[in-house]
This record gives C-alpha cells, sequence and structure tokens, in this order.
C-alpha cells in the first residue's frame, strides 16, 4: 500500500495543487470546484499561505467533509448541478467576475506533473516491473501515473478501479445523477475529454463491488491504522480480487477524510458478515 492518504490535509491532492501554484500567480484568493478531498486540500493550502478561499460543491458532499473545509476559514456554496462541464464553466466565470484564481479540477499540465510524484518515488525505490492500481475519479490521478509507470518500463501494468455501482469507463450509470456508491469522493459524472488519453496507458479496468471496497477499508485499518474513505480505499479492494502474480503490487491509498462514525458503522458490516460465516 502507498498511503497517500498521510499526505497533507489527507490526500494525493495536495501534490497537484501546490505543484500547480508555486507556478500560478495568486494574489486575492482561490476558488475551485470539487467533489470533496480536492477542495479539502486547497482550503488547507490556501489557510497555510493566507489567502481567502471559496469551495464550490454539489450538494452531495458530506457533512464530513464539508465541515472539514469551513474549518480552514473556506466559503463553501453548494450547486444544484452534477455535470461536470457544467460545474466547472459556472466556478471559472465566477473567479473572473471575483477576480480570483481558479484552481482546476483536471486539465492542468502541472496537476498531473504534481500527482505522477507517486509513481516516480515507486520507480525510485523498485527497479523491477510492477502493478500500480489506482482510482477513476477524473481519472487525472490515473492518467498522470499511467504515462510515468510506462515512461518508465513499458511492461510495468496501470489497473484503474472504479466502483461496480457508479461506472463510468463502461458508462454504467444514470445520467447526471449523484453517486450511490460509498465511495463517494469518485461521484464525478464523466471522464473528462482532455483525460481520455488515459486509455492508451491503462492496461485494465475494474470494477469493485460495495461489500470489497468495505473490507478493503477494514483490512488498511487492521494492517495500518488508518481509517480511509471509501474512494481512497478502492485501489486495495482490486488489487486483492486480481490473481498473485510475479510482479508487485502497489494499492494507492488516496484519502482518509471520513468521519469515525461513518467508518465504523461501514465496517461494521464485514464484521458482521464475518462472525456471521464463522
Amino acid at each position: 500500500m502507498k498511503l497517500e492518504c498521510n499526505q497533507f490535509a489527507n490526500s494525493f491532492k495536495t501534490r497537484g495543487i501546490v505543484n500547480y501554484l508555486d507556478k500560478a500567480n495568486c494574489k486575492s484568493g482561490l476558488v475551485t470546484f470539487t467533489t470533496g478531498n480536492h477542495g479539502i486540500s486547497l482550503a488547507a493550502i490556501a489557510k497555510h499561505i493566507g489567502l481567502p478561499v471559496f469551495i464550490f460543491s454539489t450538494k452531495d458532499l458530506s457533512i464530513h467533509k464539508r465541515q472539514i473545509i469551513e474549518s480552514y476559514g473556506a466559503k463553501v456554496q453548494l450547486l444544484n448541478l452534477y455535470d461536470l462541464d457544467q460545474s466547472t464553466k459556472y466556478v471559472q466565470e465566477f473567479a473572473i467576475a471575483k477576480g480570483l484564481t481558479f484552481v482546476p479540477l483536471f486539465g492542468n499540465y502541472d496537476l498531473l506533473d504534481g500527482y505522477s510524484e507517486i509513481t516516480k518515488e515507486i520507480c525510485e525505490d523498485f527497479k523491477e516491473r510492477f502493478e500500480i492500481f489506482l482510482p477513476i475519479g477524473s481519472g487525472s490521478l490515473l492518467l498522470a501515473n499511467a504515462k510515468f509507470a510506462k515512461s518508465i518500463n513499458t511492461k510495468n501494468k496501470v489497473i484503474g478501479v472504479e466502483p461496480q455501482e457508479f461506472q463510468r469507463v463502461n458508462q454504467e450509470k444514470p445520467n447526471d445523477s449523484p453517486s450511490k456508491s460509498v465511495a463517494d469522493s469518485l461521484s464525478l459524472n464523466k471522464i473528462p475529454f482532455c483525460n481520455a488519453e488515459l486509455f492508451k496507458y491503462v492496461d485494465k479496468f475494474i470494477a469493485v463491488t460495495e461489500k470489497e471496497i468495505i473490507n478493503a477499508m477494514d483490512l488498511i485499518y487492521k494492517e495500518a491504522g488508518i481509517m480511509t474513505e471509501a474512494g481512497g480505499a478502492i485501489a486495495l479492494s482490486a488489487a486483492i480480487a486480481t490473481p498473485v502474480s510475479e510482479q508487485i503490487k502497489f494499492a494507492v491509498i488516496t484519502g482518509k477524510n471520513i468521519s469515525q462514525e461513518k467508518f465504523l458503522s461501514l465496517t461494521a458490516q464485514t464484521k458482521f458478515t464475518s462472525e456471521t460465516a464463522h
């Protein structure tokens, strides 16, 4: 497991945002659209560097994640939109009107470069070929690391993972609707066209069940003592489900912004199932 959930603000998102802001001219304030962790990371960074920040999200944003965002002093506005393109356009226009720096959720090379540091670190420590499992949100994390992994060794395998309940790769989902999966951090309604290049680099796409995701959350807690959110643990569920091979497997654990109450409520299901089976 590569514990990206231990990054600043508890998710991998900080890698991309810091790299983006390092190259941007941010003076008056920041604004973004998010489904959760992107907004949390930006809010935490904005507080650290002393800039005001506005966070837009959908009405499906969890109460816990909204509270975290607001704890950093950010202003949160919920949109009655689930379409990624419409939401992004709305927030970009808001940024222009208010003279703020728009921090994109996707479609930016500086973001991708920051995210690719994950696989770069793996390649520095492990010279042999490997398999890496990554969740599919906007596709930016997957694209960045798939490209880097293949540039180092074309025999490296990259697997994208999403919930069966809300598949975008196979388009098995209601149009423009919120995710019904426990992996709510992956609830964007589409993979942006700018990330379509990932299909050139990803070897396989796996959809996992809700039970498999929750089992992975429980396993991470038992092995590492970390309460992860479902979207953060989903890569491990796919790594476990695939056959053993000669290649080392890496599951990227992307976030742990979950309330203790929700984590215990979900993982209690695995305990009940195992005790019943026993």
